[in-house]
């Protein structure tokens, strides 16, 4: 409840502090928490958008997609955008309310602070995010077999990050909008923007430049770049930690301008207000066009993947003959010579010794013998790579090979390089689908096929990389040009 006037309060504004007054107050942050708390409880309706609505979609989402690393990967960007568009919708609705129903000017003519009100606010739909992450994490990792090489509890932490965020949003919202149906509108303006620049759906290195610089200024962009950061890796890297740490300020940011709005307001809205609600939607339009056309344009334009790695010409090491191994000096690091002698292999009589050479210029990566052991003929005792002469091999799917001819330029990435781009050339495409010669085939005997899309593997020779040491295996991003 609200407490009445004092003679300390400001007529129409709110209330100075009494001397000796903190500047946050436990009880009233708590207070004003209950409140909302009982307030959302008692919306059974609110209480299935936040904890029933996201898991039934994750369901849904799960159906559509038969491929599990699409799943992982797009469910993974969900368990944050979920959050931040819940909070941000029933943050808008329920602080319009405080402020239509005159609640708002009654709290701002006590002795509680613009910071209490927000703490509580903020606190309570903290534990509603809580609840709604855990219940969509729950339902994605045990019911729908969600893997992430990170721990859901991070998952969780950048959920809640993500859905304080858009509570801040939300209560900055409120303030532009005269009705629950306005505040609503507001979600297309504020939301769906940081989603469709995301990453979520068209990858960001797709995009023109004056889009990425965008979706760089956009926060969310940022929550979907932690949770992939998640899915790649169990360590808590730097660019977590950087990412979390700007949604953070993103968020406290946004909550003092929404603290800005928080005053004693009477008649009709300002004329800001008025012009930002016939703004948005225009802008939306707008952003929405400009996304669809940039991807249009970008698919014709290139062909991009990042199924692609630094590769190398691969030399195996075998041994000639049956025998036991000795003066063996091919282990790893080494540089070998063409003909250059590595090892000898002596039969069990030991009358016939038989010389191992290196086939060709190579250094040696891995090595599986040492001097003394017994091997047979034709085993592998060792694997070089000329690195000298590296290459990239992309895997481009089937769907997109018709725009691929060699000769064609090429921007790369690699990933130990973040912020360089190299140049390249298609110098030649495969033949038949990577698939072809693999051991794990998707034919069935009962007649019974799953049609996947196959992936060709194009070769790209690397014309321009300056001092970089390229290793076979570095994950590599490839955009083609087309034209």
């Amino acid at each position: 409840m609200a407490q009445p006037i004092t003679e300390n309060s400001a007529p129409g504004g709110p209330s100075a502090p009494r001397p000796g007054t903190p500047l946050l107050s436990l009880r009233i942050v708590t207070a004003t928490a209950r409140r909302v708390l009982t307030q959302l409880r008692n919306d059974r309706r609110t209480v299935a958008l936040l904890v029933v609505v996201p898991s039934v979609l994750m369901v849904l989402i799960n159906q559509m997609l038969d491929s599990r690393p699409d799943f992982d990967r797009v469910g993974l960007s969900l368990l944050g955008v979920f959050p931040f568009t819940m909070m941000f919708l029933v943050t808008s609705v329920a602080m319009l309310r405080e402020r239509t129903s005159g609640t708002l000017e009654r709290l701002l003519t006590t002795p509680m602070s613009k910071l209490d009100l927000l703490a509580g606010y903020g606190l309570a739909f903290t534990v509603a995010a809580a609840a709604q992450a855990l219940v969509a994490c729950a339902t994605a990792y045990w019911l729908l077999g969600l893997y992430t090489p990170g721990s859901a509890w991070l998952v969780v932490t950048v959920a809640l990050v993500s859905a304080a965020l858009g509570m801040a949003l939300g209560l900055l919202g409120s303030a532009f909008a005269t009705s629950e149906f306005q505040a609503v509108q507001f979600m297309p303006a504020l939301v769906m923007p940081q989603i469709l620049l995301g990453g979520l759906f068209v990858p960001r290195e797709q995009m023109a430049n004056w889009l990425y610089a965008v979706s760089s200024a956009l926060p969310m962009t940022y929550g979907i770049e932690a949770l992939g950061e998640v899915g790649k890796t169990a360590l808590i890297t730097a660019k977590l930690v950087r990412d979390v740490g700007i949604m953070l300020a993103a968020t406290i940011i946004t909550l003092c301008l929404a603290a800005a709005t928080l005053r004693r307001r009477t008649g009709p809205p300002s004329a800001a207000a008025r012009r930002a609600r016939r703004v948005a939607p225009v802008a939306v339009m707008l952003v929405s066009a400009l996304v669809m056309a940039d991807y249009g344009w970008a698919n014709r334009m290139y062909v991009w993947t990042d199924n692609a790695q630094i590769d190398a010409l691969k030399i195996p090491l075998v041994a000639p003959a049956t025998g036991t191994l000795f003066d063996w000096h091919a282990t790893q690091g080494v540089h070998l010579r063409a003909n250059q002698i590595v090892g000898y292999v002596k039969a069990r009589s030991g009358a016939i010794q038989t010389i191992i050479r290196a086939p060709s210029t190579s250094t040696v990566v891995h090595n599986n013998v040492v001097s003394g052991m017994f091997v047979t003929a034709g085993a592998q005792l060792a694997v070089a790579y000329d690195l000298t002469d590296v290459y990239v091999t992309a895997r481009i799917d089937e769907t997109d090979i018709g725009g691929v001819r060699p000769g064609q330029p090429v921007d790369i990435t690699v990933d130990a390089y973040p912020g360089r781009t190299f140049t390249g050339l298609v110098w030649q495409v495969q033949n038949s689908t990577a698939e072809l010669f693999s051991a794990r085939r998707h034919d069935t005997s009962t007649g019974v096929t799953q049609k996947l899309i196959q992936r060709i593997p194009v070769k790209i020779a690397i014309v321009t990389a300056p001092d970089t040491r390229l290793i076979p295996g570095m994950n590599v991003t490839v955009k083609i040009h087309k034209r």
